[in-house]
């Protein structure tokens, strides 16, 4: 790292990271040539990222071969390309500010909706990194500082029409916490001062995070976003509007589902809505059974999904739904149903002569997945889904299933 922060990184660098590219980075560490001109420690990082198929989560900034990564932990922590994409249409204004920079990649997405972006971090390395990318992917209209968001806060008046701020989830001891209060930096504590810096605030958190506390943290009307990538829930947005007049529903919960292959799609859903509705049950497992994706379960909108979509649940606690037709634009995974099957100590002794292998979800069933798969004696795998759950009459079921 040189004094005017910047780091050398010549061509010997991306040649180094190229001819190795594959090889086991911790031999790379131990047989590394102290005396070479260029940061060898740091090209060794770029073999290790890419050998953890970072390709996959940031495929347009590996394609970069000139992109550089910081670290595995940044690697590990960012957006994927697609979460990162997707806040692009929360973003207001022609001005932005990222007050927790990382790796850079949700500034990168963010910044091309606006004129003007200034990129903030901590971290030294992180910040140079940001500023090589961005030049090197195209991003002229970033502003890149080394400072900790607070000084910045404190130092500047500068107004933005969006800020976004991502706090770190892990204790001053390292261990992992999720409560917005436990974050650092404490968003919470900033909210005054944010409020006279920006027409909206964006804050990312951790998909673990309880919603509902979220709202009550906040103790300001907030529109929740839930982003699941490929059904895994990757993150949650707060989104709060200052200005009064755009002030989002504060009963709203929005849920981003991302699919490799598809287009994102948005389902809206009012909370106070899903508390005043009775449940809907099936008094059978129709023709078509229906598991919702991560994001939805999230959101815990179980009864509007019911009256959305016309699929009653199975029970009230076990949140599958059927159908006897079938609905190609359910949010989540749908199967046609084979069978139906009551469960007994009898099925299980002969369940592996008919389905030797299968792919088995517990939902409200006393047995997990893999208990149940020891139990009925079968590999894992294979063309059939099998959905151990309880019906409406609360006796334990077994609906067999093939995938749509």
């Amino acid at each position: 790292m040189d004094s005017d922060n910047t780091i050398s990184l010549n061509e010997n660098f991306f040649a180094y990271v190229k001819e190795n590219m594959g090889k086991d980075a911790m031999r790379l560490r131990l047989k590394k040539n102290c005396d070479a001109d260029f940061p060898i420690d740091l090209a060794i990082t770029q073999v290790e990222a890419h050998n953890r198929r970072l390709e996959q989560k940031l495929p347009s900034w590996t394609a970069c071969d000139k992109v550089v990564f910081p670290s595995i932990l940044a690697t590990e922590q960012c957006s994927s390309e697609d979460a990162a994409r997707n806040k692009q249409p929360l973003v207001v204004g022609d001005t932005l500010c990222d007050l927790t920079g990382g790796l850079g990649i949700d500034t990168y997405y963010m910044a091309q909706r606006v004129k003007q972006a200034v990129y903030i971090e901590q971290n030294e390395l992180y910040s140079i990194c940001a500023k090589h990318n961005f030049a090197q992917l195209g991003l002229q209209h970033v502003t890149v500082l080394n400072s900790d968001c607070a000084t910045f806060l404190q130092e500047s008046a500068q107004y933005f029409d969006t800020i976004y701020i991502d706090p770190a989830r892990r204790s001053k001891l390292q261990e992992r916490v999720y409560a917005l209060a436990d974050c650092e930096p404490n968003v919470l504590l900033m909210l005054d001062t944010l409020s006279t810096r920006c027409k909206r605030l964006i804050i990312k958190l951790s998909p673990m995070v309880d919603i509902t506390l979220l709202q009550q943290e906040l103790q300001r009307p907030c529109c929740i976003h839930i982003v699941s990538v490929n059904n895994e829930c990757k993150e949650i947005l707060a989104v709060i509007d200052f200005n009064s007049d755009t002030t989002p529903d504060s009963h709203t919960v929005v849920c981003d589902l991302l699919r490799k292959g598809q287009s994102p799609t948005e389902h809206r859903f009012d909370l106070q809505q899903e508390a005043s509705l009775p449940h809907s049950i099936a008094h059978e497992v129709q023709a078509y059974l229906y598991e919702p994706d991560a994001a939805i379960m999230k959101a815990g909108v179980f009864k509007l999904i019911s009256e959305r979509f016309a699929a009653p649940k199975l029970n009230k606690s076990s949140h599958l739904y059927t159908s006897d037709t079938i609905i190609n634009d359910f949010p989540g995974r749908g199967f046609r149903v084979v069978e139906t099957l009551p469960f007994s100590s009898s099925l299980c002794k002969k369940f592996a002569s008919q389905y030797p292998a299968c792919n088995i979800a517990t939902r409200n069933f006393p047995l997990s997945a893999n208990d149940l798969r020891k139990k009925l004696r079968v590999k894992d795998g294979g063309d059939i889904y099998l959905f151990a759950t309880t019906n409406h009459d609360n006796k334990h079921i077994l609906a067999i299933c093939n995938k749509i």
